[in-house]
């Protein structure tokens, strides 16, 4: 299991890369007064939208894929196209636990979350750190450290697995998690899906390659 979804995130970090490569620098930020995007819904707070929608971070469905819409989350502070099939889980845009969930219909969930480390610190130190938060909270790493490109950041995927106590007994979870960082934020993008991860590796591509974080 572990090597074969460890070798399925290279194709992502190729198509980050030939994103990255091909941007020719990031566009303004988002602006506040932009129109806003009507997710269905309104599960968490119908009075709120917790999207800002993007045009030009469009894109239309092909054979494999559903259609793509572009949107900016957490402020404004991060742009990305997502499926315009997934729908709004749960958001909280409290300062330093800022963080965006989404649900796939394809059964995997989707989140970005905005990690607070020092600016200072080294991007081994901020991989490290996180290493050590995981496997304290009971994950266990089954691959780690794999190069990611989003549409202006590096980042590393790693592949976690989590005995879950469960009934009628335990169950096993699985997660991919990018972390992403320019010199701006550090982010968190955690997928948890089912132990074959192949099924939604490309429409998680587009989306984790699209990413472009202010």
């Amino acid at each position: 299991m572990a090597v074969g979804l460890s070798a399925r995130l290279f194709p992502l970090a190729i198509l980050g890369v030939l994103v990255t490569s091909g941007c020719g620098g990031a566009p303004t930020a988002p602006r506040s007064d932009e129109t806003f995007y009507l997710h269905g819904g309104g599960v968490i707070d119908k009075n709120k939208s917790w999207e800002v929608y993007f045009p030009p971070f469009d894109r239309e469905k092909n054979l494999n894929l559903p259609r793509y819409v572009g949107v900016g989350v957490l402020g404004g502070d991060v742009r990305f196209s997502r499926p315009i099939d997934w729908t709004l889980r749960d958001a909280d845009y409290s300062p330093e636990r800022r963080f965006i969930s989404y649900q796939s219909p394809r059964q995997f969930t989707f989140a970005i979350l905005e990690r607070v480390d020092p600016e200072q610190d080294t991007w081994a130190e901020v991989l490290r750190r996180y290493e050590t938060e995981t496997r304290a909270q009971g994950a266990k790493v089954l691959a780690a450290r794999q190069p990611i490109g989003t549409g202006n950041s590096q980042g590393r995927a790693y592949l976690l697995k989590t005995v879950v106590n469960g009934k009628p007994a335990p169950f096993n979870a699985f997660s991919t998690e990018i972390l992403v960082r320019n010199d701006k934020r550090v982010l968190l993008v955690q997928v948890l899906h089912k132990e074959d991860f192949d099924q939604i590796a490309d429409e998680v591509a587009v989306a984790v390659s699209s990413l472009v974080v202010y």
